[in-house]
């Protein structure tokens, strides 16, 4: 009788030993593909609707101080770029930091957004209005996304997040593109007066607005304080930044993650 016992508890044991290595074999041979495959097909259509949103913020809130040379000022530019630009990637990082723990949201939607307004501007104002590249050309956030997500995952906290890293991302917007902006700061003589290149840029090509349109790059109403707009503009725009953050991660929480899970938990 313990003879018999012991010999069906061995074939169930060697059963149940067989059923896990075909569950296992199965996993590695089918679904192993099928997530690789759903992975390639959700990011890559993720970069349209990332890029889109991205895209449309910037242009709401930022509109012509992002779009032309000669309104890239030293006033408002630094202050309403930085706020319009931090929106979107404060969504995503919390939404790959909550569901995957990625602290990759802000870089991802950056170069999403980054290669979209090439696209755009290529082929939307230079292809078909004839705009010039070095006139039209858009900004990059990738690197002061970079910074905020490696803050998220120094921090591990939206808090210190929204504090320094806002702050940090403005400095750098500001400082990554000064780099190809500051060749369009170079005096020109034009029509007997002294002005920028980028103004001579705004003179020049002619826009549907114009003469509203035209701005002084180097005008400003802040030099009042210390004989600088650079540096209160930056200060300023950190703050903007800061409210930036915590809008885009309301639409986060609320506008994206909460919906899923309220509508998970009635399923």
């Amino acid at each position: 009788m313990a003879a018999d016992t012991t010999a069906v508890a061995d074939i169930a044991e060697a059963a149940e030993r067989q059923k896990r290595l075909e569950l296992k074999a199965l996993l590695n041979k089918q679904y192993k593909w099928i997530d690789r495959k759903w992975d390639i097909v959700f990011w890559i259509t993720a970069i349209f609707v990332v890029a889109g949103a991205a895209d449309i913020t910037k242009q709401l809130f930022a509109g012509d101080w992002d779009f032309w040379t000669d309104w890239k000022d030293p006033q408002w530019w630094p202050v309403i770029t930085g706020f319009a630009t931090i929106i979107i990637p404060s969504a995503l990082q919390y939404i790959q930091w909550v569901a995957w723990r990625f602290p990759t949201g802000a870089t991802y939607t950056s170069v999403c957004f980054f290669m979209a307004a090439w696209i755009g501007r290529y082929f939307q104002w230079h292809v078909a209005e004839a705009y010039p590249m070095n006139f039209v050309w858009p900004i990059s956030t990738v690197c002061a996304g970079i910074i905020l997500d490696w803050t998220l995952m120094k921090s591990k906290s939206f808090l210190i997040t929204s504090f320094v890293g806002a702050h940090v991302w403005v400095i750098l917007v500001w400082a990554f593109n000064y780099i190809p902006l500051a060749p369009f700061l170079q005096p020109a003589q034009f029509m007997n007066h002294i002005m920028t290149v980028a103004d001579v840029q705004g003179i020049v090509y002619i826009r549907s607005q114009t003469p509203e349109y035209l701005r002084l790059i180097e005008r400003g109403a802040l030099r009042s304080f210390l004989g600088e707009t650079q540096y209160v503009s930056l200060a300023f725009g950190g703050t903007a930044a800061f409210a930036g953050y915590w809008i885009g991660q309301f639409i986060g929480r609320y506008l994206a993650v909460w919906p899923i899970r309220r509508y998970l938990k009635t399923l």
